[in-house]
């Protein structure tokens, strides 16, 4: 197989790769259609995207240990089966709780295909000659995985949501017709151990604990008695695990992985960089779209240069690799999106299309730096079952940073929105002291402003104005009430100049309503917008940061550079 159809076969685990990490972000740009057509609450929608990350990050260990013990080339057209069967369900949704259990499918076939494309993929080819499919299969995971939004947004617009899944159908049929053609089914080698089944449970109890309070940390509370059990949940598994695997004669991850600097050093630059990634793919969209009344295609089509940067300079990235060694691209690569993220902190509502480019080109460009270092030095020299436990836990970690990078960045938003709606609100109750009104009416027009504050879309808009009926009606109810008090003999003399000066006032008060209107408004639209690059301007740092990750492979050996 290794004189044979190589490059046939990368390409096919790029497919593998393709569809399903597109499919982990392509969901968050049609959610609100999904939710509109099958009426579900904000909480169920969330657990459409949370348990295709989650599932993948629990299974992609012991999915890839199963590989090895019944056949990695049978496995990854299992994936395909698997993944195409969840797909056509999640398009036949006719529920929300039923579009959850499909994407619960879809993301068991995702937990095989994700590790298995980057084993198969890079085992086709000898050590020294990894560097093509290494670099193709690391483009293709970023880029896959920033193309989602884009991807569901054409979609969304130009067909409906279900079209989001179908499309994988006949991807996976193509997947699966290649894959009976080029891969060996016959006598595959295969790993001769027993299931390590303490090692199963005590992993997946792990990682089931640290991302479920990931994605409900906010919700709950990070100090709530849910998150601290979750906490002394995953805390106690995986000390037993680690335990277990040391004593095990067949370890569901061996351990010896982790005596790899080259290995650690990628799973920390690959999660990380996820993080930074996902942190502007899930808000950016929503800025666009909420507070610069972009469409959803059009704010898809926007951040669309983060795709076509990780696609381009994913190669040249891979070649400066090679040239360089590790150190230098890590470096370049979180300089590059902290750069991206100083622009983000700068973000308002004025931003032009143009910046938006600019920032989405630097984000994507930064990135590759980081996905080429981490998928050549994920596999460092490992073979056989080496190679399939380092992307089981390559593949989980990355899944992991992408539930982190949402914790983090849609908790941030969160907390920085709230804190900004109560500014409104204070700004909002002094500016209407200010009004020569009514108590009861200042009470009414700020109750309104604060309902509009605490809906679901968060911004404040200009109250309505009163018909000319309407204003009729409290003119005529006012003049009524004045003219009730005078002398029955003067009230029709003095109707006129009654009814003259409470039109007056009523239009002054109206106009003076109309000003606290847009004055809060526009207060209201700055204030909550700039949440978003608060957000990105207390990250920066951060992302600087973590260019000191690139100094892990500051004494990696020039052969082994050579050798990847």
């Amino acid at each position: 197989m290794q004189k044979k159809n190589q490059m046939p076969i990368v390409l096919l685990m790029c497919l593998g790769i393709f569809i399903c990490m597109i499919d982990s972000t392509i969901m968050n740009i049609t959610l609100p259609a999904i939710q509109n057509d099958l009426h579900n609450t904000l909480e169920t929608s969330s657990w459409m995207l949370n348990v295709y990350t989650m599932t993948i990050a629990v299974l992609a260990i012991p999915m890839a240990r199963f590989a090895d013990m019944f056949g990695r080339n049978k496995f990854y057209l299992l994936g395909l089966i698997i993944f195409g069967v969840g797909s056509l369900l999640c398009g036949l949704a006719a529920s929300a709780h039923f579009l959850i259990v499909a994407r619960f499918i879809q993301s068991l076939g995702a937990a095989i295909l994700i590790p298995l494309s980057m084993v198969i993929g890079v085992g086709v080819m000898p050590i020294q000659k990894r560097a093509i499919p290494l670099t193709l299969l690391g483009a293709t995971q970023g880029l896959s995985t920033a193309l989602g939004p884009t991807v569901g947004g054409v979609i969304t617009e130009k067909l409906d949501w279900h079209w989001v899944f179908y499309v994988n159908i006949p991807i996976c049929i193509i997947g699966i017709i290649a894959g009976l053609s080029l891969l060996s089914l016959k006598q595959e080698k295969r790993v001769e151990a027993r299931i390590d089944w303490g090692g199963l449970i005590l992993s997946t109890a792990s990682l089931f604990a640290a991302t479920l309070v990931l994605i409900k940390g906010n919700t709950w509370g990070w100090g709530s008695k849910e998150a601290l059990i979750c906490y002394l949940v995953s805390i106690v598994s995986l000390t037993l695990f680690i335990v277990i695997e040391k004593k095990v004669q067949d370890p569901m991850v061996n351990l010896d992985l982790f005596k790899d600097r080259q290995f650690l050093g990628s799973v920390l630059i690959v999660s990380t960089g996820f993080v930074f990634l996902i942190g502007v793919m899930v808000l950016l969209p929503q800025f666009l779209t909420r507070f610069q009344e972009k469409t959803e295609l059009e704010a898809a089509l926007l951040i669309t240069p983060v795709s076509a940067a990780i696609f381009i300079f994913s190669q040249l990235a891979a070649l400066l690799v090679k040239k360089i060694g590790f150190v230098l691209p890590v470096i370049i690569g979180f300089i590059i999106m902290g750069s991206a993220y100083y622009l983000l902190s700068n973000l308002s509502v004025s931003s032009t299309s143009v910046e938006i480019i600019m920032l989405c080109s630097l984000l994507g460009i930064g990135f590759s730096f980081i996905i080429a270092t981490a998928t050549i030095t994920s596999t460092s020299s490992f073979e056989g079952e080496l190679l399939t436990a380092s992307q089981g836990v390559f593949s989980m970690l990355r899944q992991v940073g992408v539930v982190l990078a949402v914790a983090i960045f849609v908790g941030g938003l969160t907390n920085k929105i709230e804190h900004n709606q109560e500014k409104t609100i204070q700004y909002a109750t002094t500016q209407i002291n200010q009004l020569n009104i009514k108590e009861v009416e200042k009470t009414q027009i700020l109750q309104h402003t604060k309902d509009i504050l605490n809906s679901e879309g968060g911004q404040v808009q200009e109250s309505s104005k009163l018909s000319k009926k309407q204003i009729e009606v409290i003119v005529t109810e006012n003049s009524q009430s004045i003219l009730s008090k005078m002398p029955v003999e003067k009230r029709e003399a003095e109707k006129p100049l009654v009814y003259k000066q409470v039109y007056e006032e009523v239009m002054e008060q109206q106009s003076q309503i109309e000003d606290y209107s847009k004055d809060v408004e526009h207060y209201g639209i700055d204030k909550i917008s700039s949440s978003f690059s608060s957000l990105y301007k207390a990250a920066f740092p951060f992302v600087i940061i973590c260019a000191l990750l690139g100094l892990t492979f500051r004494n990696v050996n020039k052969r082994d550079i050579a050798a990847n």
